[in-house]
């Protein structure tokens, strides 16, 4: 069975910051146009680049802003202050597409101001302000359009540069924005905004030097903006220097310390540096600013997992599907956690869930089929792995996972075939030749067995469990010094394992071989494997007993071959009441590697 790390087989959506979260203009169009405040009332969040002065620190855009879209054609309902008798004039027409454009309704804003434009054709302005309505409907070529016709009005006009640059952003033309940012910082070369766009896009082109260089210099212009260092902590994120990330992010909560998003980006990278609680707290303070932050219950949610607490972690997975109930995510990973909690049933629904909604995505048909493995529905369980396996034919998890089922099921040949073809997809790996080396152990093809542990070995020298296993294989073929000095690497990788501690108590204790066996450190390790099970485990305390009768000590022997009986199952009894009798008359007991396996 794979760990529970090993559940997680999900596209791991913990993104870290994208080069298209950075913001990059000022808080609104507010040099000329005067929209800083409509932007902010109306403008939801949007996840792609926004490279505009239609953007306030928090990211938001206009394109997403549009909520309602109407085609209704001139002429407009005028609001009450002007009187229907009389023809429109320019002032009034602008306040109109103002008004609109803080009801959101975009195109009627682009209908007023173009009212206002045949009454004046050559008022720079008036583009500018349809070009920014087109632009918040997403209407990006209308939008350029009008941007350019500002600018051949009035070649200096810096904020309709910096505005075009935006749309061509938003357009996806990104290496077109460069020049008119450019040519904003030269007509305006206080201003640090275009900066920050221009830095913002280098970003996006992976040119990071040309970025860092723009984000240093509207720093040293404006040394007091958010936006300046949330952007370029993003840009450190995305190359993953979380520490300076870290400290960008610190230095913009200083100056806006409500904002939700912030938290959840310097969250994430405390999560990359491995500082689970503190990432917790941060998303926790994103939670209590932003209630309905979906990305932060999923991310808090995910870390929760990570620590082990599956039942926070499944209190929060409800919210992001109560918040997104098709967030597949979610419920393959609240399944993860639900399985975690031996609560099968409620985890394979999740997973079945997760699987009708996105068909293509292996990750919950094969965390449904461990999950079936758990209760040992072996048949369904190879039922999805191959589902698995026709989706990501590549992947040799699901061979592997396969694999074990038909492992459980005692089909070794079908086991060491698609342990075979896990390996064949991935020759490095070690957890393939180990699991083929069980399947070869249970069909006793011993010399294959320890060649294919051996091969796991090699790729993986600190494995204790595959240490063990060649140990085994080993003592079945009778080179007992072999197996003692593989169990004694294994204890050396862990001093702690009962298991391993076990195992070296009993070779020491009933090795035929003189030179092997060592009653005084048989006892030592049995006695300490016994503590570490609180002597519960009945197979532990038999080791003692075989460990004093080898010193022996054979009142000492007998007691805990009497107390191994009452704990043993009725079919093993027989078994140790042999060894009992053996001490009651005097004798070890000796083992013989044709009848016991001791693993």
């Amino acid at each position: 069975m794979r760990s529970r790390t090993d559940r997680r087989r999900i596209r791991r959506t913990r993104p870290p910051r994208q080069d298209g979260d950075e913001t990059c203009g000022t808080s609104g169009w507010e040099h000329r146009a005067g929209w800083c405040d409509l932007t902010r009332r109306h403008a939801p969040r949007r996840a792609s680049i926004r490279v505009s002065r239609l953007l306030n620190e928090d990211g938001l855009g206009f394109r997403k802003a549009c909520v309602r879209q109407t085609t209704n054609s001139f002429p407009l309902h005028y609001n009450c202050r002007m009187s229907q008798n009389m023809p429109p004039d320019v002032p009034s027409l602008v306040r109109l597409g103002h008004a609109y454009t803080r009801r959101g309704e975009y195109l009627r804003a682009t209908e007023a101001f173009t009212g206002a434009i045949d009454l004046e054709p050559t008022d720079a302005d008036l583009y500018f302000f349809r070009a920014n309505a087109f632009a918040a409907a997403g209407r990006y070529p209308d939008s350029l359009a009008d941007f350019t016709r500002a600018i051949d009005l009035r070649p200096d006009y810096s904020a309709a540069y910096h505005n075009r640059a935006t749309a061509q952003v938003d357009a996806g033309e990104l290496e077109a924005a460069i020049p008119d940012f450019t040519r904003a910082i030269e007509l305006t070369p206080e201003d640090a905004d275009p900066l920050n766009g221009r830095a913002a896009v280098y970003s996006r082109l992976k040119n990071y030097d040309a970025a860092y260089a723009d984000y240093e210099a509207a720093i040293k212009l404006d040394p007091h903006t958010f936006r300046t260092y949330f952007n370029r902590a993003n840009a450190y994120s995305v190359q993953e220097r979380h520490e300076e990330a870290i400290a960008d992010y610190t230095e913009a909560l200083l100056i806006n310390p409500r904002h939700s998003r912030a938290y959840v980006y310097r969250g994430l990278s405390l999560e990359a540096l491995g500082k689970l609680d503190a990432a917790i707290t941060d998303l926790s303070t994103a939670l209590r600013l932003t209630p309905t932050a979906t990305d932060a219950f999923w991310h808090r949610a995910r870390l929760w997992a990570d620590l082990g607490e599956h039942e926070k972690a499944v209190a929060d997975f409800n919210w992001v599907l109560k918040l997104d109930p098709k967030h597949v995510g979610a419920l393959n990973l609240r399944g993860v956690a639900l399985a975690e909690l031996k609560r099968h049933d409620k985890a394979i629904a999740d997973f079945t869930a997760a699987m009708k909604l996105d068909p293509t995505d292996s990750a919950p048909v094969f965390n449904r089929g461990l999950s079936h493995i758990r209760i040992k529905n072996l048949d369904a369980a190879v039922a999805d792995f191959t589902e698995a396996i026709h989706i990501n034919p590549d992947d040799p998890s699901g061979f592997i996972q396969r694999g074990y089922a038909y492992h459980e099921l005692h089909d070794s040949e079908r086991a060491v075939a698609d342990f075979t073809e896990a390996i064949r997809l991935k020759p490095e790996s070690s957890r393939a030749y180990f699991a083929r080396a069980m399947a070869h152990r249970r069909a006793q093809n011993w010399h294959a067995a320890l060649a294919d542990i051996t091969e796991a070995i090699e790729r993986n020298p600190k494995s204790d469990a595959a240490l063990n296993l060649r140990a085994s294989l080993h003592y079945r073929l009778g080179d007992y010094r072999a197996a003692l000095a593989d169990h004694v690497a294994a204890w050396e990788l862990d001093p702690e394992d009962a298991a391993t501690l076990n195992h070296m108590a009993w070779l020491r204790a009933t090795c035929p071989l003189d030179e092997v066996r060592d009653g005084a450190a048989a006892v030592r390790d049995a006695s300490q494997a016994c503590e570490l099970s609180e002597h519960k485990a009945p197979g532990y305390i038999d080791t003692l007993a075989a460990a004093h009768a080898e010193t022996g000590n054979f009142e000492e022997a007998i007691r805990w071959q009497e107390k191994a009986i009452e704990l043993v199952s009725a079919e093993q009894k027989s078994d140790y009441e042999t060894r009992l009798e053996l001490y009651k008359a005097g004798q070890p007991y000796r083992d013989v590697a044709e009848k016991t396996d001791p693993i």
